[in-house]
């Protein structure tokens, strides 16, 4: 069952699952309810009009204590899913923080200490949030000298679980001890670039070393698959954790798609092996320039596979306009082409009754949020 209704400040039952997915254009964060009043963050981005984490507006609009929640995930530190992380682990001041495990190699650690406390852009970078972050947990310590300890992911590691009923884990299932290698090899080659003055790590060809997670709330199950991309290596990619995935494991019900639903996010196995039949399914759009993912053929495909399935918002921009025309002028002889995110971005929530089965998950649009099939009957027009 799908709605679009103004209850968005609704909190859940203490007997419900919750999986809001939030994105705009640019960024993406995940809000779980496990039941019983515990909450757990996976990734972050701001919101548009007061510039703070999605994450604790939102739960503010419930009336939900940032106290709640118990673990906080950045799935990789790419800018777009890091946006704002560390004021959320901040304010779940007894959560647990978890991230790749590729953050403790030695190449990641002076790629850190070369950034910090560089000029970034505004809004910081996923490796300045990172280095609060560090800092947030020494502090926790109690000794700003020690070394700071995040659960740190790979396959099959758990990373959160609760044994009171309904019973309850999160489970990593990603990156394999390959992709971790895989990802320092890369570093390696922009290690000699640390002596410059940038503003972000630069973009690696893969994305190996994203954390993707596994949601197990009694008999449910829900599936993360933040950045991860498919790889030809058996080694890598969905393909590890297709091949490390048993069969006494369960199927996923909800599947937030990765890496915007483009096809190097894409392995047939996925939805064959880790993902029951028909589940639901949505993904955060992004848009960069001429870059706009998922694009129709992507959402078609993706529809090919379940029709129940959501976009956080449209990959749309709009041209630049400014009011003042010396501006635009100016904006226009300077560059190219000028275009601007939307100003809003969208919220897709999943909520279930935590059971056997016998109740539906219930599916709301908030904002630019939208069906995948509603936004491919419009693209055709």
């Amino acid at each position: 069952m799908a709605s679009n209704g103004n209850n968005q400040g609704v909190p859940p039952q203490t007997h419900e699952l919750e999986v809001s997915i939030f994105g705009p254009g640019f960024g993406e964060c995940v809000v779980l309810h496990l039941g019983n009043g515990d909450w757990a963050v996976v990734d972050s981005c701001l919101e548009r009009g007061s510039k703070r984490p999605v994450a604790l507006q939102y739960l503010e609009r419930l009336g939900v204590d940032a106290a709640r929640i118990g673990l906080v995930v950045a799935t990789h530190w790419h800018d777009d899913h890091m946006q704002g992380i560390s004021g959320v682990f901040r304010a779940a001041g007894s959560a647990r923080f978890a991230c790749t495990a590729a953050v403790q190699q030695p190449e990641f650690k002076e790629i850190l200490l070369a950034w910090t406390g560089t000029r970034f852009l505004a809004g910081g970078s996923g490796v300045d949030e990172l280095h609060r972050v560090m800092q947030e947990l020494s502090k926790r310590c109690g000794d700003l000298t020690s070394h700071p300890a995040p659960r740190l992911a790979s396959v099959n590691k758990l990373l959160w679980e609760r044994s009171t009923p309904p019973r309850t884990s999160v489970k990593a299932l990603s990156p394999s001890d390959a992709a971790v290698i895989a990802t320092m090899a890369r570093l390696r080659v922009v290690l000699p670039c640390v002596s410059k003055v940038r503003r972000r790590i630069p973009s690696l060809e893969a994305n190996d070393a994203s954390v993707v997670l596994s949601v197990e709330v009694g008999p449910q199950q829900v599936l993360l698959g933040a950045d991860l991309e498919a790889s030809q290596d058996r080694a890598l990619g969905w393909a590890a954790i297709v091949a490390e995935f048993g069969s006494a494991d369960g199927r996923h019900e909800v599947f937030k798609i990765p890496h915007h639903g483009s096809p190097s996010g894409h392995h047939d196995e996925v939805w064959t092996h880790l993902l029951g039949p028909e589940p639901w399914t949505a993904t955060t759009p992004f848009v960069r320039g001429q870059l706009r993912l998922p694009s129709a053929d992507d959402c078609r495909r993706i529809l090919r596979y379940s029709r129940r399935s959501y976009l956080t918002a449209p990959p749309r921009v709009a041209k630049y306009r400014d009011p003042d025309r010396a501006v635009q002028k100016m904006v226009a002889e300077a560059t190219r082409s000028a275009y601007f995110l939307p100003a809003t971005f969208g919220h897709v929530r999943l909520r279930k009754v935590i059971d056997d089965g016998s109740t539906d998950w219930r599916v709301e649009v908030y904002g630019d949020a939208m069906s995948m099939a509603d936004y491919v009957a419009h693209a055709a027009v």
